[in-house]
């Protein structure tokens, strides 16, 4: 199912966690963003500079400058924490990795650093009892029968709860968070679950459901949020990954040398290719220091365009945007003007081999008059 199997993949890359409370689990996870070898983080140029323009676009919109918060900053790459701290009389970051977020605190420039407050702390009002509660149920359970028995229990009874006491903010930034806050629970059960019995959670017949039900909880209790912090007059800079690709890779070469064929006028233009009949080639040559890795990137975006083009199936969805814009109008907040949408190499060089780039939509968001 869609975010299946990049939460199981997230998993592999984490220490064991059973006995970790929700803070040492997010730390954890926090390593494996801060490990990231210098030669990806290259390529992600292009999506952190247009995700910072687009936050002081947002920044742009708002009628006050005394708070702004963001929401899971983490080590905050894509977010740009100096021009908010000169910007705002107060900036909040709020996550549960403080490391990183002392991390990204390093692109604030020491003299504005009183300004900015750090808050080490869950943004959502579910994620720690519920991890407690998967922690119970592996450690009262005998067999993985009875854990799942468990499990289905507190599945039964997941709630939103009251959001988390933030300060209300003229400006309030949640930067690629949504679509990761379902992840961290159900990879804990995952990983309790295998550590303890040696059995994958998808051998559980409601494991599925167990997911799905976590992303609407997640959409509520994050959109109950997001309306509660923000100010009349105030704005919210919402973005996240909502596609994942190239999922399934292309079926059959014809497929492949027809979006070759299509990205060839782009692919010559960007000189990746000397001449169509040279494009494949050339496309396998991208990643090996051929070109600049800006070139390469672009060359990427080119591609993954026209595969999901060709092809939506290609591109596992992250994201139900229409629950999204459902909660959004219950709570009151309503889209001014358009979503923007571009493209995030994680994994550049697996990206034509495996699913390794994400499309992130951004909008912002108002309290309705």
């Amino acid at each position: 199912m869609a975010g299946l199997r990049l939460l199981l993949a997230l998993g592999a890359l984490l220490p064991s966690i059973l006995g970790q409370g929700l803070e040492e689990f997010f730390d954890a996870s926090g390593d494996v963003v801060r490990g990231t070898a210098p030669e990806t983080r290259i390529y992600w140029q292009s999506h952190l500079m247009t995700s910072r323009q687009r936050i002081l676009q947002a920044a742009d919109l708002a009628d006050g400058t005394d708070v702004a918060t963001v929401l899971g900053t983490g080590v905050g790459m894509e977010i740009p924490l100096a021009e908010l701290a000169r910007r705002f009389e107060r900036l909040i970051l709020v996550d549960l990795d403080g490391r990183s977020m002392l991390h990204g605190l390093r692109q604030v420039p020491s003299e504005l650093r009183a300004k900015v407050d750090l808050k080490v702390m869950d943004v959502t009002s579910f994620a720690g009892p519920l991890i407690e509660q998967i922690e119970q149920a592996v450690e009262m359970s005998s067999t993985s029968e009875e854990a799942f028995d468990r499990f289905g229990v507190i599945l039964d009874g997941l709630r939103a709860g009251d959001p988390p006491n933030l300060p209300k903010s003229d400006l309030v930034v949640s930067s690629l968070l949504l679509s990761e806050i379902p992840r961290y629970p159900f990879s804990y059960a995952a990983q309790a679950a295998e550590g303890r019995f040696a059995v994958t959670l998808q051998t559980w017949d409601r494991s599925d459901e167990f997911f799905r039900r976590l992303v609407e909880l997640s959409i509520e209790d994050h959109v109950q949020l997001l309306a509660g912090l923000v100010r009349p007059g105030g704005v919210v800079y919402f973005s996240d990954t909502v596609a994942r690709g190239l999922a399934n890779k292309p079926r059959t070469e014809a497929i492949r040398r027809a979006v070759e064929a299509q990205a060839a006028p782009e692919l010559i233009g960007l000189g990746i290719a000397d001449s169509a009949a040279g494009v494949t080639s050339a496309v396998n040559d991208l990643c090996r220091a051929r070109h600049s890795p800006a070139r390469e990137a672009e060359a990427l975006e080119r591609l993954l365009s026209r595969f999901r083009e060709a092809d939506g199936r290609f591109f596992e969805p992250l994201l139900p945007i229409g629950e999204l814009g459902d909660q959004c109008s219950k709570r009151g907040l309503e889209i001014r003007g358009e979503s923007e949408t571009w493209w995030w190499l994680a994994y550049p060089c697996k990206v034509l081999r495996q699913a390794g780039a994400f499309l992130v939509s951004s909008w912002v968001l108002g309290l309705r008059n």
